[in-house]
């Protein structure tokens, strides 16, 4: 009986180094939430003109996009209106989720953002709803930089 005692415990301290190594191994394999960089934003974003993007916000949810255009719109929950279009008579805008700094009507801005969906732009109306005035792309922005700062 006193032999198996030392092959027991040997067997014991065998699993245990196994064990080790392998918990040792899996450590580099955590992965770190780096954020990317501009040259890995514009590889990752894909081609979009605003009427498509409306068109098949669905599928394009999630997708990278990147954008230009003049702050129209500014509120203080970190949420902008950006207009993208080239014309005066009928603006395209975007609103663009962006908690990092706050920008001011007429800034020109640039920068990368996940497709995220729809936002409403709402009118309160005469009993207290809301009209719905148009549906405009939301992102969330991953990068903004102001051009004209």
């Amino acid at each position: 009986m006193a032999k198996t005692k030392p092959i027991g415990i040997g067997v014991g301290v065998v699993i245990l180094a196994l064990v080790l190594i392998y918990a040792l191994s899996q450590v580099g394999d955590l992965e770190v939430d780096t954020p990317m960089q501009e040259h890995e934003l514009a590889a990752a974003a894909i081609d979009w003109n605003y009427y498509d993007l409306l068109k098949n916000i669905d599928e394009l949810e999630g997708q990278i996009i990147h954008f230009t255009g003049t702050v129209n719109v500014v509120s203080q929950n970190g949420v902008f209106g950006i207009n993208v279009g080239d014309s005066s008579i009928n603006e395209d805008i975007i609103f663009v989720e962006y908690g990092e700094e706050e920008f001011v009507k007429r800034d020109m801005v640039e920068g990368y953002g996940y497709v995220k969906g729809i936002r409403n732009i709402e009118r309160t109306n005469t009993v207290g709803g809301a009209d719905i005035l148009e549906q405009v792309p939301n992102l969330e922005a991953i990068m903004v930089s102001c051009t004209s700062c």
